[in-house]
C-alpha cells in the first residue's frame, strides 16, 4: 500500500524492502534484524505503521533516513568521515561499504554507552606489554580488553552482517572523540583476534585515526602501506615482545610446533597460540599453524569473551529500548 508521510510519496513496505535488496540487504535479514518484535505483515496496510517501521528500520541500521522515505532513492548509510579503507589490492571499496556502515551503527551505540570517556595512554607498545606482564604471564585477549577498556576505548565484537555481503577484519571509528574498536571476523580464536585488536590499537596509539574510519578488510593479506606497517609492528611487539617474531623454518609437523609453542612461551612471555600465529603468518604453513592453534585453544570463543566483557562495561541505562534491544540481538552481549 502507498503511504503518505511527511512529504515524502509513494512509499510502502515492499519498496523499501526491495531496495534494501539492491543495497546488499535482503528482506529476510531486515525482517529478521531490523524490524521491532511487535512487526507483523498484516500491518503492511497500516500507513502510520509502515512509516514507523521505516523508521525502525533506519535507525537500526544506521541508514540515511532521507534515502529510506524516498521511494525511488538509492539507499544510503548515513554520512560519515570518509572511510580509510586497508584492502587488498584488487577490492573494490564499495563492496566494504555496507559491512562499514553496519559496523559503524553498532559502534556508534556502544560508544553512547561507554562510561569513561577515552583518556589517550602515551605508552609505546612495549611499555603496554610491560604493563600487562605484571599480572600475567602473557598477553592476551583477555587483559588487552581489560587495557583497552581502562583507557577508555571499548571493543566490540559484530559479524552478524547478509549473507553475502563482503566480510572485513575490522575497523576503528571515533565518536566524539571516543574510538571503538570493532572486531568484525568471525573465527572463534583467543590469539587470532588478540592480534587484530592489537593491530586496531596500533592504528588508534600510533596517530592513524582521529575523526577518520580505518577498515581493515583481511590485516593478513591486504596492500601494506606505513600505516599498516606501524600497525603490525606494534602488534607483534605488544603481542610477542619483538618486531617481527621468531625466525621460523618449516616444521615437520604440528606436534613439533606445538614443543616449540609451548618451550617459547614460558620463555618469553608469549601466548602459545600466538606463536603458532607467527609461525604461521612467517613460514605461511598454516595447515600446521592451526592445528597447533587448536591444539592451545579447543573450546575458543573469543568473541563471545569480546562482547561477555562488553556488556559487563557498558551502561545500559543511557540507551533507549530499541538500541539495547538491537545491540544485544546483534552481538548477544
Amino acid at each position: 500500500m502507498t503511504t503518505q508521510v511527511a512529504g515524502y510519496a509513494q512509499l510502502d513496505m515492499q519498496n523499501i524492502l526491495k531496495r534494501l535488496e539492491q543495497r546488499g540487504l535482503q528482506a529476510k535479514y531486515v525482517r529478521a534484524r531490523a524490524l521491532p518484535a511487535w512487526w507483523d505483515a498484516e500491518l503492511e496496510n497500516d500507513p502510520t505503521v509502515v512509516a514507523e517501521a521505516a523508521g525502525y528500520i533506519a535507525k537500526r541500521l544506521g541508514l540515511d533516513i532521507a534515502s529510506v522515505f524516498t521511494p525511488d532513492a538509492n539507499i544510503a548509510f548515513k554520512g560519515q568521515t570518509q572511510p580509510k579503507f586497508k584492502k587488498r589490492q584488487n577490492t573494490d571499496e564499495q563492496s566494504l561499504e555496507v559491512a562499514q556502515g553496519l559496523a559503524l551503527r553498532v559502534a556508534e551505540i556502544v560508544q553512547y554507552a561507554t562510561p569513561l570517556a577515552y583518556e589517550p595512554p602515551n605508552l609505546s607498545a612495549a611499555e603496554i606489554r610491560q604493563r600487562l606482564l605484571v599480572e600475567d604471564a602473557a598477553v592476551s585477549l583477555g587483559n588487552l580488553l581489560s587495557f583497552c577498556s581502562s583507557v577508555g576505548i571499548p571493543v566490540v565484537h559484530y559479524a552478524d552482517l547478509p549473507q553475502g555481503i563482503k566480510k572485513v577484519d575490522g575497523l576503528v571509528a571515533c565518536f566524539n572523540g571516543q574510538p571503538v574498536i570493532v572486531i568484525c571476523c568471525a573465527k572463534r580464536s583467543y590469539a587470532w583476534l588478540a592480534f587484530i585488536l592489537a593491530h586496531e590499537l596500533g592504528h588508534i596509539l600510533c596517530g592513524h585515526v582521529t575523526e577518520q574510519v580505518f577498515v581493515d578488510e583481511n590485516i593478513a593479506e591486504e596492500e601494506q602501506d606505513a600505516e599498516e606497517t606501524e600497525a603490525n609492528e606494534f602488534a607483534a611487539t605488544l603481542l610477542l615482545g619483538q618486531l617481527k617474531g621468531y625466525n621460523w623454518q618449516k616444521l615437520p609437523h604440528c606436534g613439533t610446533l606445538v614443543s616449540q609453542a609451548k618451550r617459547l612461551a614460558s620463555q618469553h612471555q608469549v601466548d602459545p597460540g600466538t606463536v603458532c600465529l607467527n609461525y604461521a603468518w612467517q613460514t605461511q604453513d598454516w595447515i600446521t599453524g592451526m592445528a597447533a592453534l587448536k591444539k592451545f585453544e579447543k573450546d575458543a570463543n573469543a568473541p563471545a569473551l569480546i562482547n561477555t566483557y562488553l556488556a559487563q562495561h557498558l551502561d545500559w541505562a543511557r540507551l533507549d529500548r530499541d538500541s539495547r534491544d538491537y545491540l544485544r540481538l546483534v552481538t548477544g552481549a
